[in-house]
């Protein structure tokens, strides 16, 4: 029972099974003795092997390159070891930086799009942006999500899943003098990109609730832009400041519709 208890503490130490601790003893990671009653026995040499097989595994080590450091061990080996421990951790450090300032911008994108004016009509002026464009067939405001998260997966980094602040639709105007979607896009610093939005001076206009309700804003948006006898130079845009990424309360949605505007 004595051998059977070390074996115990051991898998309760390591949070490891029974079925993990044989298998490092069939590769060679490990090799315990064994009693008279064939039960195994685990030496101080066995528990500092499991701290470094633990250690290197969360690392991303694999058993092979494991096994290759324990079985030649040496001052050179161990300081080749500890120069790529450090290099695999500064870059963890540095994904983690780009993680937290992504949440940093983001609660920061999140509070800016609670306080924007609703039901205004604002002048705002944008620097040029890049983006992605996924033009396609759009009957949902369903549509416009899996178009964006089908778009993104061009992107080298995947967007956060609590969504991004610059993606959007473009809104073209038809005949009859409706509105249709016609495309989805992300804004991207990549430098492949599909077009660009152009800077200049747009009119903005933000509201809360479901954004398939966005032709009675473009009505009003589009009432302002002939009182100051301006017009549009290019498509209306929709960003979707807020949406399902951040809230299932439809009333919780804040939608900000684009327009670039020139003297008419």
């Amino acid at each position: 029972m004595k051998n059977l208890y070390q074996i115990q503490e051991i898998c309760r130490l390591y949070h490891i099974g029974a079925d993990s601790l044989r298998y490092y003893e069939k590769i060679g990671l490990i090799q315990p003795q064994r009693s008279e009653g064939n039960y195994r026995l685990y030496s101080l040499s066995d528990i500092w092997r499991l701290n470094v097989i633990r250690d290197l595994l969360k690392l991303g080590f694999s058993t092979r390159q494991i096994k290759t450091y324990l079985d030649a061990r040496s001052i050179a080996t161990t300081r080749s070891l500890l120069d790529e421990k450090e290099a695999i951790l500064q870059q963890r450090i540095e994904e983690m930086k780009k993680d937290l300032q992504d949440v940093q911008n983001r609660r920061q994108s999140l509070e800016e799009a609670l306080s924007e004016p609703m039901n205004q009509v604002c002048r705002r002026t944008f620097e040029k942006r890049r983006c992605l464009l996924l033009k396609e067939n759009i009957e949902h405001d369903e549509d416009i999500d899996f178009l964006l998260t089908k778009l993104s997966g061009r992107l080298e980094e995947q967007l956060s899943i609590l969504g991004n602040v610059d993606t959007g639709s473009m809104l073209e105007l038809q005949p009859d003098g409706s509105v249709r979607c016609t495309s989805v896009f992300i804004c991207t610093e990549d430098e492949s990109y599909d077009f660009t939005l152009e800077a200049g001076n747009y009119l903005t206009l933000t509201y809360s609730g479901r954004y398939d309700t966005h032709n009675e804003h473009l009505q009003l948006l589009q009432e302002t832009i002939e009182n100051q006898h301006l017009k549009p130079a290019g498509n209306f845009l929709e960003f979707l400041l807020i949406d399902i990424h951040e809230t299932q309360r439809y009333e919780e949605y804040v939608t900000q519709l684009q327009v670039r505007v020139v003297p008419a």
